[in-house]
């Protein structure tokens, strides 16, 4: 019966907090969206001239913002956030059609982080009744296990397609994410 009491009080101020205004991106943070694409514009990271960069480098990250009672709510998905940081991102922009592909590159790792989050949000809207009552599993630990299984398929895709160059592989990886995304459209953020 106190379980029950508790699982409702923590529902209620859940739902009563859910109604609260998502917290705003800071600024230099862009949200993953279907209908938005990566542009060259978009890496901000200013570096000195002549250095020894080459290629770009994009900062991404999947975060959780929101409490678990928010799972409950319409806004559920929003509770994770799939992250690009602009102003700590780099792109050599010395040649315009390696720009074009290293954009296309840092597009393709952020849809692998895309497909990661949405399992996330996957999980943890499955288990969250479990997560508030008994605190398992570990929310922190399930976002460990997907940031470890997004790297990993990063290298798997960086090393298959030579960091997007090989054109018939990238092609490939591109059908199959699009496919993923799809499977998982339920658990997507709207735009």
């Amino acid at each position: 019966m106190i379980r029950y009491l508790l699982f409702c009080l923590l529902l209620v101020s859940g739902l009563c907090c859910s109604a609260q205004s998502q917290k705003p991106l800071p600024p230099g943070y862009l949200q993953w969206s279907a209908t938005r694409r990566l542009q060259a514009s978009d890496f901000q990271l200013r570096v000195r001239s002549h250095n020894n960069l080459n290629q770009g480098v994009g900062n991404l990250g999947i975060e959780i913002n929101r409490g678990i009672a928010d799972l409950f709510g319409k806004n559920a998905n929003r509770t994770v956030q799939n992250l690009f940081q602009r102003t700590g991102s780099y792109l050599d922009s010395t040649d315009r059609m390696s720009t074009a592909c290293q954009v296309r590159y840092m597009q393709t790792l952020w849809d692998i982080n895309e497909v990661a989050a949405r399992r996330l949000r996957q999980q943890l809207r499955a288990n969250a009744k479990r997560i508030i009552l008994i605190g398992k599993p570990d929310v922190n630990d399930l976002l460990r296990v997907t940031w470890e299984a997004a790297n990993q398929r990063h290298i798997q895709y960086a090393d298959e397609t030579k960091y997007g160059l090989f054109l018939d592989k990238q092609a490939g990886w591109e059908k199959q994410l699009t496919a993923e995304l799809a499977e998982l459209a339920t658990f997507a953020v709207p735009d």
